[in-house]
């Protein structure tokens, strides 16, 4: 029998009420977070022998160095893709898709802290911020200005302002961008705590996030490629469990490796960040295969 070792932590989900800040955004009452707990994945059992090891089901994370054929790091324009930092137990996940969308979640622990969506326009070696906004523990505040620099599949960097502050940001490429997939690889049921969303081989959604009733999409950012992206559209039912009922929420996804403890292997996982084209919700979560 094989046994998952635990994972590292993993963030929180929420689907939430945004409220608007110094800078703009929606025109909603703030409420606190509905946060599900972590994805529960079972710990290696201890063994009944010294001769009884348990098994831990993972894989390698790929080689940015020999990206799988049809990757993000194999095919894309330098730009697009998944970028990251980590540093202790804070850690940022980045996204750009092939329309020059920018998002990205910082993370404390397991908490989501900031959400950030915006539209850069890139050059050869440089970006500026198009528009953009900030959700800090989901209190929206428009971005002004930004600009910054990358190297194409290592390293993005800059600054936008964001009410009266700079926020810098340095981020890596990550070894994602280095899986090749297709729609049908994210096919099959992802769950955390309170959060479960089943996905066809045609990209159809179905399930719960924050225990509210969505449906939708999920497709690849570039239809029929093997880029490590994805476009996640879902709307929220009117039951009384939804917290944001009868709204449609937008963003992208991707798959990400974390890391199982106590070994040199790495878990699959959907990490996903979406907001409300008005800007009045939010969602986010990491879901693991079931």
């Amino acid at each position: 029998m094989k046994n998952k070792a635990t994972l590292t932590l993993s963030l929180l989900a929420s689907l939430v009420l945004a409220a608007c800040g110094g800078g703009g955004g929606s025109n909603a009452s703030p409420t606190a977070a509905t946060s599900a707990s972590s994805p529960s994945t079972a710990s290696a059992p201890a063994a009944n022998s010294p001769a009884s090891t348990p098994t831990v089901t993972g894989e390698q994370l790929p080689s940015l160095s020999s990206p799988q054929a049809g990757s993000t790091a194999a095919t894309g324009n330098g730009v697009e893709g998944i970028w990251s930092v980590t540093s202790s137990v804070n850690k940022t996940t980045a996204f750009v898709d092939p329309q020059n969308n920018l998002s990205y979640l910082s993370v404390l622990g397991t908490t989501v802290m900031q959400e950030f969506f915006g539209v850069i326009t890139p050059g050869s070696s440089a970006w500026t911020l198009t528009s953009g906004g900030l959700f800090n523990l989901n209190i929206y505040t428009a971005a002004t200005s930004g600009s910054g620099t990358f190297t194409g599949n290592q390293a993005f960097n800059g600054s936008y302002v964001e009410g009266s502050n700079t926020v810098n940001i340095g981020w890596t490429y990550d070894p994602a961008n280095a899986l090749a997939v297709t729609q049908a690889t994210v096919a099959g049921t992802w769950a955390e705590t309170n959060s479960s969303i089943t996905i066809s081989s045609s990209g159809a959604v179905s399930g719960t996030l924050s225990n509210c009733p969505v449906s939708g999409t999920m497709l690849l950012a570039t239809a029929g490629s093997n880029q490590n992206l994805y476009t996640l559209n879902v709307t929220t039912g009117t039951n009384t469990s939804c917290q944001t009922p009868n709204v449609t929420l937008s963003g992208s996804a991707a798959i990400v490796f974390l890391p199982i403890q106590s070994s040199s292997l790495y878990q699959r996982t959907i990490l996903y960040s979406l907001h409300t084209s008005s800007n009045s919700a939010v969602a986010y979560g990491q879901v693991s295969p079931q």
